[in-house]
């Protein structure tokens, strides 16, 4: 399957390769994204939570789930031309 990215030309056999760090990074960047938008909908539905500027809840909990769609999307482009390498966890 041979796939246009911008101004590259990409095939499944032909991938770049990326710094760790940077994968890594860009991963947790990601991730953090999807977990601040689920937050986010779960704090809406769970205590009700109403947002003076944002009185339309199911706008609000759309604008959310485009973020989570948007995250996951740009991750599994991510490791489809990067590879599939996971984030170390530090705590």
């Amino acid at each position: 399957m041979n796939v246009i990215l911008g101004t590259k030309y990409f095939t499944k056999k032909r991938r770049k390769k990326m710094n760790d760090d940077l994968f890594r990074t860009i991963l947790k960047r990601y991730e953090a994204e999807i977990e601040d938008a689920h937050y986010k909908i779960n704090a809406i539905c769970e205590h009700n939570l109403v947002i003076p500027e944002h009185v339309d809840i199911t706008g609000e909990v759309d604008k959310q789930l485009e973020r989570i769609a948007a995250a996951e999307d740009k991750l599994a482009a991510m490791r489809k031309y990067y590879g599939k390498k996971e984030a170390k966890t530090i705590l």
